[in-house]
């Protein structure tokens, strides 16, 4: 039971830290970046990385010892429309990811961002993306 307990809380608060970092992210970028701003930035990207990676492995564990079952998850369409918007969370954060490592390797104290407006545009869709995962999983799990 405590294991379960356990899973259960570490899945949530890697989902508290994974809109945490997203959103720090989209604080600090900015169209023209100090470097220090940007090591942040690059840091709140890794952070985000590691809780998506924390919050997709408790998911599973979840999924196969400590819910439902298996069978009730992946025959509930909002179970699927739930692990959908997580992909396309994902998929989304890659173009910012390869941008602030590649920003990254500049040497200059003061960056400018490339496509600075259509980043800002991805990880505002990611935030309303996360935003509505929780919802779909408390639909899940009162069974509808």
């Amino acid at each position: 039971m405590w294991l379960h307990i356990l899973v259960s809380y570490i899945h949530f608060i890697s989902i508290f830290l994974l809109f945490s970092t997203l959103l720090l992210s989209l604080i600090t970028l900015k169209e023209k970046m100090v470097r220090k701003s940007l090591l942040l930035l690059v840091k709140a990207d890794l952070s985000f990385g590691i809780f998506a990676i924390t919050a997709v492995a408790t998911g599973v564990l979840r999924l196969f010892f400590f819910g439902k079952g298996v069978d009730y998850y992946l025959s509930n369409p909002v179970f699927i429309t739930k692990i959908t918007l997580f992909i396309l969370v994902g998929i989304c954060s890659i173009l910012p990811t390869a941008h602030f490592l590649k920003m990254r390797k500049s040497k200059e104290e003061i960056i400018e961002v490339e496509n600075f407006k259509l980043i800002q545009l991805i990880l505002k869709i990611e935030l309303a993306l996360l935003l509505i995962i929780p919802l779909l999983g408390v639909a899940v799990a009162r069974g509808i």
